[in-house]
């Protein structure tokens, strides 16, 4: 079973872009605490319908859940290996509300947004 679940703040706005295929997909970055206080940032990406909602509908500051699978990345630079561990979300949740017009926030109401991956 490979599930993980991640509840954190974005680092900065989605960044979206469109496979060969035309398929949404949406790259945001998520920042927890570890248990010593330390952050760990971690990269999280979503397709399809989720990837075009969580790049509609969230910005850098917005606090998420995000439910999904680890996935390695490997890659070699200038004959060095590199590697990097990702999330693939099934599931992102909008854990706090968007900002209103004069900064303030409304009332929270989670909301899910959730797609299965292209392939």
């Amino acid at each position: 079973m490979n599930t993980t679940t991640i509840t954190g703040r974005l680092t900065a706005d989605p960044e979206i872009r469109f496979a060969t295929t035309g398929t949404p997909v949406a790259t945001l970055r998520v920042a927890n605490n570890d248990r010593d206080d330390h952050p760990v940032f971690v990269t999280v990406t979503a397709f399809a319908t989720l990837a075009q909602v969580v790049a509609d509908h969230l910005t850098k500051g917005r606090k998420v859940g995000v439910t999904g699978r680890l996935h390695l990345e490997e890659w070699e630079t200038d004959g060095q290996k590199r590697s990097k561990l990702t999330v693939i979300a099934n599931q992102i949740d909008f854990l706090d509300a968007p900002p209103v017009a004069d900064g303030a926030h409304a009332g929270i109401t989670p909301i899910t947004a959730g797609a299965e991956e292209p392939f």
